[in-house]
């Protein structure tokens, strides 16, 4: 996701929107499908680039609880602070070097948003996907998948390390 437009935004409060629409980027921890699209507008502040915009996309994910692949999409919007490293005034560069909390987008003439939005899209990802939020999962015993089919299992599992407290318990 390079673009060549640093020349527009080489002085204060020149903006640029452009249109996002490339593959998905790889390295997110999900099967990403198709292209990602949305928009992206650039905004030169003095002291960095404001970088504000919407994506979207889809993929495949795989339900920790049952195991199967199930469809996920996904738009979220961001606001992002971005080092601007080729400008007119050097006391901008400065500045800008000195903010460690900035995110690198410029490389000598393009800006690339390539790492920004992967970052975005791996933060996206749940940290535990659920084909649907009452999905059963699977029996810890047979590995029967519980929404699809009943339990395998001949009662319940009893522990050996446990024998003794049910001794007490039944007395």
């Amino acid at each position: 996701m390079r673009y060549r437009i640093l020349a527009q935004l080489k002085k204060p409060h020149e903006r640029v929107v452009c249109e996002i629409k490339h593959p998905s980027p790889a390295g997110t921890g999900v099967d990403l499908r198709g292209n990602l699209v949305g928009r992206v507008e650039l905004t030169n502040t003095g002291k960095a680039v404001v970088a504000r915009g919407a994506v979207g996309g889809s993929g495949r994910l795989t339900c920790s609880r049952c195991l199967k692949d199930f469809p996920w999409s996904f738009a979220l919007e961001f606001t992002e602070n971005c080092a601007l490293r080729q400008v007119d005034d050097p006391a901008v560069y400065i500045a800008a070097e000195d903010e460690e909390d900035l995110v690198p987008i410029v490389d000598e003439e393009l800006v690339d948003l390539s790492e920004l939005v992967r970052q975005l899209v791996a933060l996206e990802v749940p940290f535990q996907p659920l084909c649907k939020p009452d999905c059963r999962g699977l029996c810890p015993h047979c590995g029967a998948a519980l929404d699809e089919e009943e339990c395998r299992c001949s009662g319940e599992a009893v522990d050996p390390r446990w024998s003794k407290l049910k001794e007490l318990l039944g007395q």
